[in-house]
């Protein structure tokens, strides 16, 4: 039996948003230990033992202190895993917070040296909330989750620029590039020009996990591909999001130690790029 071809008007008007129901049995966990943290902090004070007894004796103590610090679950991880050098800390959020009582000692010292959780819990904790104050808070929520990955890549690939400007290279910045061999890749510096490039560099800064990794692994298979053999790749990455993938970040190494790319820098190695293109 044939079906009956559905009309772009009929799909439309059948279309509607899918249900999402976030409060889940830990969803009410975490909304119920919201208050009991606030409160031992405001009783207690904003001190390391305060911090670390929560972390110690309350579950969910590590989801309120990321929502005080507004952070993801993945930038937590990736901090956590980043700065308390804690050996085998796991790179599931659900894991760690599980886990957080037999870590507290040392997560209290990251969340307080190295994410300022004193300081930010200080200047919330005390304030007098009004209703913009709220509308404010969801604002920069809603605006700052979707525009923090970019503003990294940005960053990183704004200091690239600098330093070829400082140096005085001749560049083109986003454009598609031509190799000899006709083949076309998209790179974010193309030197001195996108038609037979001489260099091309490609700046992936990864900070979260899945599918923008993809997209990272496969901008570079995209650009092998294209350039010409004795046209230089260069890749310039960095963020703590590798840490928690050190596997696929092997993977590039790997691509590098074939030739195929040939150098990697990270921010602080960059001023050695250079040297490369002085060579060229």
């Amino acid at each position: 039996m044939d079906l009956v071809k559905v009309t772009l008007d009929e799909l439309v008007n059948t279309i509607e948003r899918i249900p999402s129901e976030w409060m889940n049995s830990v969803g009410k966990e975490v909304l119920d230990t919201i208050p009991i943290v606030v409160e031992r902090l405001r009783k207690d004070g904003l001190s390391k033992p305060t911090i670390e007894a929560l972390l110690r004796q309350t579950q969910y103590a590590l989801d309120v202190f990321r929502l005080i610090l507004g952070l993801s679950q993945d930038e937590m991880v990736n901090d956590l895993i980043h700065y308390s050098k804690i050996h085998g800390l796991s790179r599931s959020f659900t894991t760690i917070r599980d886990n957080a009582s037999h870590q507290a000692s040392r997560i209290a010292e990251t969340l307080i040296d190295n994410l300022g959780l004193t300081r930010v819990a200080t200047d919330e904790l005390y304030r007098d909330w009004k209703y913009q104050d709220v509308l404010l808070e969801r604002y920069k929520y809603q605006r700052g989750r979707a525009i923090k990955g970019q503003k990294r890549g940005r960053s990183l690939e704004d200091d690239v620029e600098s330093l070829l400007k400082q140096w005085g290279t001749k560049y083109i910045k986003g454009r598609t590039f031509k190799s000899r061999k006709g083949a076309m890749g998209k790179a974010d510096f193309s030197i001195p020009s996108h038609i037979s490039p001489k260099v091309v560099i490609e700046v992936k800064g990864y900070e979260a996990t899945g599918s923008k990794l993809t997209d990272v692994l496969g901008d570079i298979s995209k650009i092998v591909q294209a350039k010409d053999p004795e046209t230089r790749f260069y890749l310039v990455t960095d963020g703590i999001g590798w840490m928690r993938r050190l596997s696929d970040l092997e993977h590039i190494v790997k691509l590098h130690d074939k030739g195929e790319i040939d150098m990697i820098f990270t921010r602080k190695t960059l001023t050695s790029l250079q040297k490369e293109l002085s060579e060229i």
